[in-house]
């Protein structure tokens, strides 16, 4: 007699594994998770920095299409006044900007990209333009106004928060 006989012994039949289930997932499922969370996190986080600057962006284009359209050079320039007031109150938070006036408000502007086309150029109209006489402002100086501000903005940078 063979001493390894199986032949006697009763055997069961094959098993299958259990299906396999869908929760929990696996670990490269939770870092594409993760990675994809982040990825939208960052986008938000993008696009929210931006916002203010295409808002500024879109009315520095509304003025230059007023102008275009018959408005008066002098309303034109109230309107870039205002908007980039707006806009320079968004992105800084080192110092009041709202009360800022005069040459002390064409040197904040200067001061935050490093030029003096502000204090010393064609950004002076922001001072007498909104309260000039009509003859005094031209629709050159207010798209030469325009295009300096759309500049500026598009040079600024979010104040981190």
């Amino acid at each position: 007699m063979n001493p390894i006989d199986f032949s006697n012994l009763p055997l069961r039949d094959i098993h299958l594994p259990s299906a396999v289930e869908w929760w929990p997932p696996a670990p490269g499922w939770w870092l594409l998770l993760a990675l994809l969370a982040a990825l939208l996190a960052g986008a938000l986080i993008l696009y929210r920095r931006r916002y203010r600057e295409r808002a500024a962006i879109r009315g520095f284009r509304a003025v230059a299409q007023a102008l275009a359209n018959g408005a008066s050079p002098v309303e034109c320039v109230q309107r870039i006044s205002m908007i980039l007031r707006r806009f320079a109150m968004s992105v800084s938070s080192s110092r009041p900007v709202a009360g800022l006036t005069g040459d002390d408000w064409l040197s904040f502007l200067d001061g935050r990209w490093g030029r003096d086309e502000f204090s010393a150029g064609i950004g002076r109209v922001l001072i007498y333009g909104p309260y000039a006489p009509e003859n005094r402002v031209s629709a050159d100086d207010v798209n030469a106004l325009n295009t300096l501000c759309l500049d500026w903005v598009r040079a600024q940078r979010p104040a981190e928060q």
